[in-house]
C-alpha cells in the first residue's frame, strides 16, 4: 500500500531536478553574462589580461576578436599572427565602429580609427613632401610611423584627429596597438559606456542594450610596396626582422616591409588587398564591478 506514495515522491523529486538543470542551463547559456568583464582591463596594446581562446572570428581575414563589458567600459580585442594581415591593417588602417541601435550599419554608428593610411593622414602626407629623400624607396613602415588616430561620429568638440601617444580625447577613449610576446598585432580599444549612452543612469545596468560592432579594413592602393611572394600571391616580406617590444618605448616593433617587385605593377597596377567590412551584434552583459578604470 506504500508503494503508490514512494512513486509519487520520487516522481517529484525527478521534475524538482529537472527544473533545477533546466535553470541552470539557462543560466549558463545566457548571452548577457557571457561577455562580463569581471577585472577591468589595461588597455596597452597587449592580449595576456583577456581570457582566451577569442570566440569570435573573420576567417577571411585571419583575425580573432572579443567584445566584453564591465559596469563602465565596452572593451574590444582584435588580433591576428598573419604577417599578410598585420601590413594590410598598418598600411591601409581600419577603424572599429560602434552602433548603440545594433543596426549593422556606420548611420548613427561612432567609429575609431587607427592607424589612419596615408590618404587621410595629412600630417604624414606633409611630412612625406617635406622631406621626400626619407619616404623613397620603399621605407619601412611600422607601427612607429603612424602617430595619429581618429574619432568619428562623436560630438562635435571630440571628432576629429589625437596624437597617439598622448591618447587624451574628450569622450574618454583608449585605444592601442603592438605585439604581444608571440609576434601577434594586437588591437586593444575601451569606450565609456556613458559615452555610448550620454542619456543612461549610469548607476543602472546597461544589460537591456546591444550594440553592433563592425570591423572595416582598409584596402591597400596599387602604389603599396608590397613584394611579390614566391607561391604567385602577395607575401609580405620581413624587412629588417620581427622585434617585439613596448611601442611607447620605440624599441624596434613591427613587421616592415622589405623591396622587392610590387604586385601589380607597370600596366596591370591594380588594389592589392580589397577593403573588408565585418559586423557582429553582441547584448551587453550584466554583473557587477567597482572602479573599473581602464589605462
Amino acid at each position: 500500500m506504500k508503494i503508490p506514495s514512494l512513486i509519487f515522491t520520487i516522481a517529484i523529486a525527478i521534475a524538482t531536478t529537472s527544473c533545477g538543470s533546466s535553470h541552470k542551463a539557462t543560466t549558463a547559456a545566457d548571452p548577457a553574462n557571457d561577455n562580463w568583464q569581471r577585472m577591468p582591463l589595461t588597455i596597452d596594446g597587449k592580449d595576456n589580461d583577456w581570457i582566451k581562446p577569442l570566440p569570435n572570428a573573420i576567417a577571411k581575414e585571419h583575425l580573432t576578436y572579443s567584445v566584453t563589458n564591465d559596469d563602465q567600459f565596452l572593451y574590444i580585442l582584435m588580433e591576428t599572427k598573419s604577417p599578410q594581415e598585420q601590413q594590410k591593417i598598418i598600411q591601409g588602417g581600419m577603424t572599429v565602429w560602434v552602433n548603440t541601435k545594433a543596426d549593422k550599419s556606420e548611420a548613427g554608428a561612432v567609429g575609431v580609427g587607427y592607424p589612419l593610411d596615408s590618404r587621410i593622414n595629412h600630417n604624414q602626407q606633409l611630412m612625406e613632401e617635406a622631406q621626400p629623400e626619407r619616404y623613397k624607396n620603399n621605407k619601412p613602415i611600422t607601427l612607429e610611423d603612424k602617430k595619429a588616430y581618429a574619432l568619428y561620429g562623436f560630438s562635435k568638440d571630440s571628432t576629429g584627429s589625437y596624437d597617439y601617444a598622448d591618447d587624451n580625447n574628450p569622450q574618454g577613449v583608449k585605444m592601442r596597438m603592438d605585439y604581444n610576446n608571440e609576434g601577434d598585432l594586437v588591437y586593444e580599444a575601451a569606450i565609456p559606456l556613458q559615452t555610448l549612452y550620454p542619456n543612461h543612469n549610469p548607476s543602472a545596468s546597461y544589460a537591456a542594450n546591444s550594440v553592433a560592432i563592425g570591423i572595416y579594413l582598409e584596402g591597400l592602393p596599387p602604389d603599396a610596396s608590397v613584394p611579390r611572394g614566391g607561391g604567385g600571391g602577395p607575401d609580405i616580406g620581413v624587412g629588417g626582422g620581427l622585434g617585439f617590444g613596448s611601442f611607447g618605448s620605440g624599441g624596434g616593433i613591427g613587421i616592415s616591409i622589405g623591396t622587392g617587385s610590387l604586385i601589380g605593377g607597370g600596366g596591370g597596377r591594380r588594389q592589392l588587398f580589397k577593403p573588408s567590412y565585418n559586423w557582429q551584434v553582441v547584448q551587453l552583459a550584466r554583473g557587477h564591478s567597482a572602479g573599473a578604470k581602464p589605462f
